[in-house]
C-alpha cells in the first residue's frame, strides 16, 4: 500500500467575509510545504482559521513553517488560529510547547465562533 504525502490546502471564506478557513489535508512535511505559506499569506480576512482535522502528523519544518505564519499574521493585525487538531499533533506542539503560541479550537464550527 502506497501512502501519500501530497498535501491540499482549501480557501474558503466564512463568517461574511471576516474570516477566512483554510482546509489542510495530507500530512504536513517538509517535502511538501511550499504552497502553504503563500496561502497563509493571500488570505486578507482578520481571522484565519487552519482547519488541520485532515493533517495525520506533521514534522519539525510544519511546525515551523505554523509558528512562523502566527507571526506573519500577528504582524498583519491578524488572528491565526487552529482547529480540529489530532492527538498526535497536538502531542507534538505540546512536547515543543508550540501549543502555548497558537490559539486552538477542537473544531472550526468552535473557532468561528470564537470571533
Amino acid at each position: 500500500m502506497e501512502t501519500s504525502n501530497k498535501l491540499t490546502i482549501a480557501a474558503a471564506a466564512a463568517g461574511e467575509g471576516k474570516a477566512s478557513v483554510l482546509t489542510i489535508s495530507g500530512p504536513m512535511l517538509l517535502s511538501n510545504l511550499f504552497d502553504f505559506q503563500p496561502a497563509v499569506r493571500a488570505e486578507t480576512a482578520p481571522l484565519i482559521v487552519l482547519d488541520l482535522t485532515e493533517v495525520p502528523y506533521m514534522d519539525s519544518a510544519a511546525l515551523g513553517t505554523l509558528v512562523h505564519a502566527e507571526v506573519s499574521c500577528k504582524h498583519r493585525s491578524r488572528r491565526l488560529v487552529l482547529a480540529g487538531v489530532n492527538e498526535r499533533v497536538m502531542t507534538l506542539l505540546k512536547v515543543t510547547s508550540v501549543d502555548k503560541v497558537f490559539v486552538i479550537y477542537p473544531t472550526v464550527a468552535e473557532a468561528l465562533a470564537s470571533w
